[in-house]
């Protein structure tokens, strides 16, 4: 929970200089602010899962065992739910 709007006053006098009014308080809405936060917290669990998945690519071409290829699928399954989310539900149906 929080706030949605803050009100941004100037800190630099508490009173306006003589004959001139105090400007107006500006309000600010977060929304736009905490929407770019959701965006960078999405790009970094997407660029983590990516890291993830060339990671364990390169561990099943060493081993070559079904386990490691297991593991990709699933690193593939996960980043592709991720992938559809970011770019949209509709995205299938193009």
């Amino acid at each position: 929970m929080g706030a949605n709007y803050i009100i941004s006053i100037s800190a630099q006098s508490s009173a306006p200089p003589s004959g001139r009014p105090r400007a107006p308080a500006q309000v600010i809405v977060l929304a736009s602010y905490r929407q770019r936060v959701a965006d960078v917290e999405r790009d970094r669990i997407l660029d983590a899962e990516w890291h993830r998945l060339s990671i364990l690519v390169a561990e099943a071409l060493c081993w070559r065992d079904p386990e490691s290829v297991e593991v990709v699928e699933a690193c593939v399954t996960r980043l592709e739910r991720l992938v559809r989310a970011d770019w949209g539900e509709d995205w299938g149906a193009r």
